[in-house]
């Protein structure tokens, strides 16, 4: 138990290290990210959205801040912080929507950081951050009247979603609105792929914050993330090849 939870230590503080370390000297080295479609047209929906006082909707999912699934929604958050910076001066600013109260406040809280870096704190409303249900479905059912009143035409999903997430996808999807949607389960990342017009697969959601430049350690994680899957199939080569050779280690 002890050799175990010093290898899980020495395992988190190399993966710290890196992501230090690529964050402060990563400028030094260009970072080529492989194209993906929805991100490289996301920036212009967000401007024909806000020359055409249109609105761009953000979900968050229906997971809770505290739960296991809370990962894609704080991924979602860094997202948020850019599309936020982007729509500060329009008539129609971002509005973002979640199925937990306290991932409402964060979406606020969020928002209001936004509109202060951009010095526009005055053009901050609370209720841009709201709780539209406290269960799955009723968080999905309301989202048809939000998007139709709300004359959303960029539709957002990054959070945590199950069945539901293929109804969220789809409203947008016949309000004719641009979808990029991403989550964390694999079985509603199958259902988005076939309702979202630009479905996230995989860990692409977790990668928004890199590829909208929200700062450097997004980019610097997604380093890391490469370096430490590269050491751990030099190890497993290593390994097989000692086996092979009848090395016991």
């Amino acid at each position: 138990m002890i050799s175990f939870d010093f290898l899980g230590i020495a395992v988190l503080l190399l993966f710290l290290g890196l992501l230090i370390g690529f964050a402060a000297f990563g400028h030094r080295w260009p970072m080529v990210l492989r194209p993906l479609r929805g991100f490289d047209e996301l920036n212009t929906a967000i401007e024909r959205a806000v020359e055409a006082g249109e609105r761009v909707h953000l979900s968050l999912g229906t997971g809770s801040v505290i739960g296991s699934d809370s990962a894609p929604a704080l991924a979602g958050l860094a997202m948020l912080s850019r599309i936020a910076t982007a729509t500060t001066m329009s008539d129609k600013p971002v509005v973002v929507t979640a199925g937990d109260g306290a991932m409402a406040l964060l979406a606020q809280d969020t928002l209001r950081a936004a509109y202060e870096r951009a010095k526009a704190g005055e053009r901050f409303q609370p209720i841009s951050g709201r709780m539209l249900g406290p269960t799955p479905f009723s968080y999905v059912a309301s989202l048809p009247i939000l998007i139709s009143t709300e004359d959303v035409s960029v539709h957002l999903l990054a959070g945590s979603f199950g069945a539901e997430g293929a109804l969220a996808a789809d409203f947008g999807e016949r309000q004719e609105a641009f979808v990029l949607a991403g989550t964390d389960d694999a079985q509603s990342q199958a259902l988005l792929y076939v309702t979202a017009e630009h479905p996230l697969i995989g860990e692409e959601v977790f990668a928004g914050g890199a590829y909208l430049n929200v700062g450097p350690f997004h980019l610097a994680s997604l380093r890391t993330q490469d370096m430490v899957r590269v050491l751990i199939v030099a190890l497993i080569l290593i390994g097989t090849i000692l086996s092979t050779l009848g090395v016991n280690l």
